[in-house]
């Protein structure tokens, strides 16, 4: 029996309410004023509000998100969960799942290698839907950095880099009906390259601090060359053109490391929907926010000017994974 097409029909995002300027980030983490926007390229993050978490932020962006797709809640047959701040019991899909109020036969599961999570959560629903062990997936990331990451926990030059935020996406073996965009996922590939494993490590040092190995410099240059690897060989097995993509949808560490990914592979930045200067790096929901905002861009156009989006993304490790999707372009 052959595979059956998985189409990507809805997204959404949310980020924590709270707008935070980088000269006053730079300013909690004791760094010079300036030190984020013109190292890094950050202008601003987005931190969550004291009634917030992971599970609020999850929630905010997958409850328009059903409305919108109009998907019945006793239709969704798993939902699958990333985060890579969230490390409490209950598990994040199991927090969600009462949240969204899904039925008991929806399975819940937590799928995260960092923040490479949400590539790898979309390829799992992949596999489910295309089995046939699924009809419809809610996949759903949420990452809240200013409380595992903040001032008096980790550096500046580290946990200044990061914000909150959520997304999330709808797929199915079920083709809606026009004109809403329609993606159909190709291939989804991974790999590790461990000889950059202890570029980065977070642990528990005692005292509410955390032991951060970060090797700046060392991980810059391999995340960059890795990405650009994982972008060239989706070119490679995909059959298509980066060239032509609608979209580079990838982790963003930092806007600096987007542009050099971007002059390596000759690509406008445009190419690469703009997350990081403005919300922060926000962990395993980068990859998610960029690819709501390809969507987004994609539903403001005529189906036959959509064109294919190409992913990749990065773990601690050093953890990869990319893969595809092209537009149904007569949904």
């Amino acid at each position: 029996m052959s595979p059956t097409d998985v189409y990507l029909i809805g997204s959404n995002s949310a980020f924590g309410s709270r707008v935070i300027a980088s000269e006053e980030v730079d300013r909690a983490f004791g760094m010079p004023v300036g030190k984020l926007k013109n190292r890094a390229g950050i202008l601003s993050v987005t931190y969550v509000a004291d009634h917030e978490d992971e599970g609020t932020l999850g929630e905010a962006a997958a409850n328009p998100l059903l409305h919108a797709a109009k998907a019945e809640k006793r239709s969704i047959d798993w939902i699958l969960a990333a985060s890579e701040t969230h490390h409490a019991y209950p598990s994040l899909s199991a927090i969600l799942h009462a949240r969204l109020r899904l039925c008991e036969n929806c399975s819940a599961l937590d799928v995260g290698s960092g923040c490479l999570a949400i590539v790898q959560a979309l390829a799992v629903a992949q596999a489910l839907l295309s089995s046939g062990r699924a009809q419809n997936v809610l996949v759903v990331s949420a990452d809240v950095h200013s409380t595992t990451l903040g001032p008096g926990r980790a550096a500046g030059e580290f946990g200044g880099l990061f914000g909150d935020g959520a997304s999330a996406f709808l797929l199915s073996t079920t083709r809606p009906e026009p004109p809403r965009p329609v993606y159909r996922l190709g291939e989804f590939f991974f790999g590790c390259a461990s000889q950059y494993a202890e570029a980065i490590s977070i642990s528990d040092a005692g005292g509410g601090r955390l032991e951060v190995q970060f090797e700046g410099e060392a991980l810059s240059r391999a995340a960059v060359s890795r990405m650009v690897k994982v972008l060239e060989e989706a070119e490679s097995r995909s059959g298509l053109s980066l060239k032509e993509a609608g979209a580079l949808v990838t982790h963003q560490p930092n806007p600096r490391l987007v542009a050099l990914v971007a002059k390596q592979l000759d690509m406008p930045l445009e190419t690469f929907p703009p997350i990081t200067a403005t919300r922060g790096n926000l962990g395993s929901s980068t990859c998610g926010a960029a690819l709501h905002a390809a969507m987004d861009d994609a539903s403001h156009k005529p189906a036959a000017e959509r064109k294919p989006f190409f992913l990749a993304s990065l773990g601690p490790g050093l953890l990869f994974g990319g893969g595809w999707m092209v537009p149904v372009l007569n949904s």
